[in-house]
């Protein structure tokens, strides 16, 4: 973290060094839904420019206002690479900018992980610093779940979901079965389009081609479900599908990939367009 010279009077080190703690804490507060320290160090004339049109309040009240109203909409966001320094300074007052990567929480439904820049403006009246200024440069651009993957997301984000997808395929695990021959194969348990009964065997259509695996298609379901607990949906008897490569579902067949078609028995048909929600 550096620090500008000012003049000779200028603020103490150890005040511009409190700020500079100040704002990492209250912006890592702020992602979290804490605003306990907003509440405690903003100034009653306080500008908050951020980087969408309509954000420009002026004042605490409506600051406050408004940051309670976004407190539940916003997901859990962690900060890390903070990076933070006072580029000018005077007695009673310091411009401390920064910026930082937001990476929400797994388990918040959201995926985001990004860069973001903003500039506080400290004061210090009767002894206590208040916030009298504050700029966010740009907007935490959420993909939630189920959403088209938007353009706008920078490349912070697009590298995040990339890790996330490789950390959900080495999750998901391989299977481990037997061809006629005896041979064991290592299966990749995502790489599975469907399974397909064959009596007392089952055909595996997988990305990479065709396994014949001894074994029932009861019984291959259930290893892969210890594997991946929602990640295959039993339509037929003879037939169970990885729904993450259902494209679409009508009049007792679905469609995998775009290509591969599939029956769907009548009696579960209901059950099983409800369950891949479409």
């Amino acid at each position: 973290m550096g620090e500008e010279q000012g003049s000779d009077e200028g603020m103490k080190k150890e005040k511009i060094a409190e700020c500079i703690q100040l704002t990492d804490d209250m912006l890592t507060a702020h992602y979290r839904g804490d605003h306990r320290l907003v509440v405690e160090h903003l100034h009653e004339d306080c500008l908050w420019i951020g980087s969408n049109d309509i954000e420009y309040y002026q004042g605490r009240a409506m600051i406050l206002q408004q940051l309670e109203k976004e407190k539940t909409a916003l997901p859990q966001i962690s900060l890390s690479s903070k990076d933070f320094q006072c580029v000018s300074h005077d007695r009673n007052s310091c411009v401390i900018a920064g910026r930082y990567i937001g990476i929400t929480d797994e388990a918040s439904g959201e995926i985001y992980r990004d860069m973001q820049r903003v500039t506080f403006t400290w004061k210090e009246e009767k002894g206590t610093l208040y916030l009298t200024h504050m700029h966010v440069s740009n907007p935490l651009t959420n993909v939630e779940r189920d959403e088209i993957f938007p353009h706008g997301v920078g490349k912070f984000t697009r590298k995040y979901v990339d890790m996330l997808i490789k950390k959900e395929v080495e999750r998901s695990g391989h299977l481990m079965i037997k061809d006629r021959d005896n041979v064991t194969h290592k299966i990749q348990t995502s790489n599975i389009l469907y399974l397909e009964a064959f009596n007392v065997n089952t055909l595996i259509h997988a990305l990479d081609g065709d396994t014949f695996a001894r074994g029932s298609i009861t019984e291959l379901e259930r290893q892969i479900s210890q594997l991946q607990e929602d990640m295959f949906v039993r339509v037929h008897k003879s037939f169970c599908v990885n729904r993450f490569y259902v494209t679409s579902i009508k009049a007792f067949e679905l469609c995998l990939a775009d290509q591969f078609i599939v029956p769907v028995s009548k009696a579960k048909y209901t059950e099983v367009k409800a369950h891949l929600h479409m």
